[in-house]
């Protein structure tokens, strides 16, 4: 009897068990739009990267670009506006590294040209399908700058289902501003204006060589292409770093300053949310160029 007794209590309890499982709540599925309700901020970064050509002797330049590669990799940025990106080698390291979550590259800028001069090294990679607008070369230089076809590419793309326009350049280095106010010009000329559509924002990212501390100078780069620019809310203010960087400080620089921007033109667009922050590069204790990346997360 105690045998039977067993058996029945077992029958009853797999036949509670299928009725509780048949009467059960159904799962709660969340569709994808619902997962995307909540609109994610684009996340940009500027940075030069010091990757000179051959011609410039410095050691190390492809473990560099790997050091890069493993950098960016722990990084969740969507658009990358690289400017020094002159080696051929450094780039290809770079983009076989990146290609998996930046299938997307452009330029870079000036570089189909049969020229002694080589290109502008601004180079831009992204996670979504950029098309792009135009480029510039720009018709005044001096100094080494005049070796390169340094110039702007202007891209332009959707972001939540919403369009937005960015454009990459590295204007003039050292001490000549009324050159760098020429390029500027053109830049507002010949890509900005010609380019702009009411609503559609234009993100301007690059080396401009203009220091924000010379405020004559920042203003004028702010009139010229009638953008604005906003406070960085990281720790490190400055992307140029002469008291701690040797990269910086083998140039005689031993100060800190912003050479590098992301600026922005709304064209009547409104932003949700704006914020920018330096993005301080390094393998371990090495700093991976002599500039440090600037960074700007926006919601339109």
């Amino acid at each position: 009897m105690k045998f039977l007794r067993n058996i029945f209590f077992l029958a009853s309890a797999i036949l509670l068990l299928f009725h509780d499982v048949a009467n059960a709540a159904p799962p709660v599925v969340i569709s994808e739009e619902e997962e995307c309700s909540e609109e994610r901020n684009m996340k940009i970064l500027s940075w030069n990267i010091y990757m000179l050509p051959k011609i410039v002797p410095s050691k190390g330049k492809l473990e560099r670009a790997q050091a890069i590669v493993d950098e960016i990799r722990k990084s969740d940025f969507d658009v990358i506006v690289f400017q020094e990106a002159f080696l051929k080698g450094a780039r290809k390291v770079i983009a076989e590294g990146l290609k998996d979550i930046y299938p997307y590259a452009y330029g870079p800028a000036n570089g189909e040209k049969i020229d002694i001069r080589i290109s502008s090294g601004v180079w831009v990679l992204s996670k979504t399908k950029l098309k792009l607008l135009n480029t510039v070369q720009f018709k005044n230089c001096t100094g080494n700058d005049c070796f390169a076809r340094k110039g702007a590419m202007l891209l332009e793309g959707e972001w939540n289902g919403k369009p937005f326009q960015i454009l990459g350049t590295h204007l003039q280095a050292d001490g000549f501003d009324k050159i760098r106010e020429k390029q500027m010009d053109q830049i507002y000329t010949e890509l900005l204006a010609e380019n702009k559509r009411e609503g559609v924002p234009q993100i301007i990212c690059g080396d401009m060589n203009t220091e924000s501390e010379m405020k004559s100078h920042y203003c004028s780069m702010l009139d010229c292409l009638d953008a604005e620019d906003g406070a960085i809310s990281s720790i490190e203010k400055c992307s140029y770093d002469g008291e701690n960087n040797p990269i910086s400080q083998s140039f005689g620089v031993r100060k800190k300053t912003n050479y590098d921007y992301i600026l922005v033109r709304n064209n009547g667009i409104k932003m949700k949310s704006m914020k920018r922050f330096v993005s301080v590069m390094r393998k371990g204790k090495k700093f991976l160029s002599d500039h440090y990346g600037v960074v700007c997360e926006l919601k339109f």
